[in-house]
């Protein structure tokens, strides 16, 4: 499990682009990755986005071809897949619950990327 702290949902976005292009550079498929959140894209750090670097992010039911998959823990939940991006993880938000970070946490084969507020982390990660 690799951590990843942020303070801005700005500096989250470009933490998920810098492991998401070095996943790849290392001959990664992005179809592998699956970027989990605990709200829907348009309340995460990924809003707007239509790509992290120049990789396709798309719903993980409609995701065709080498794109990053994006869904929420709850959505997901009984699925796998080999790189998990869970995201946007803070304490104290209802969305943000220890079992949503079991669900998200427990979906991923090979390896999982936590991305937390540096200020206030989960407990159920510390």
């Amino acid at each position: 499990m690799i951590h990843k702290e942020w303070d801005t949902y700005a500096e989250e976005k470009r933490l998920i682009e810098e492991e998401v292009g070095r996943l790849v550079s290392q001959c990664i498929q992005p179809r592998r990755i699956v970027v989990l959140s605990s709200n829907k894209q348009d309340k995460s750090s990924l809003k707007d986005c239509v790509k992290i670097k120049e990789w396709p992010l798309m719903d993980f039911r409609e995701a065709t071809g080498n794109a990053v998959r994006f869904a929420t823990i709850r959505s997901f939940k009984g699925l796998e897949a080999d790189i998990v991006f869970l995201i946007g993880l803070k304490q104290g938000k209802q969305t943000c619950t220890d079992a949503d970070i079991y669900v998200g946490g427990s979906r991923v084969r090979f390896l999982l990327y936590v991305f937390h507020n540096k200020a206030e982390p989960p407990k159920a990660i510390c």
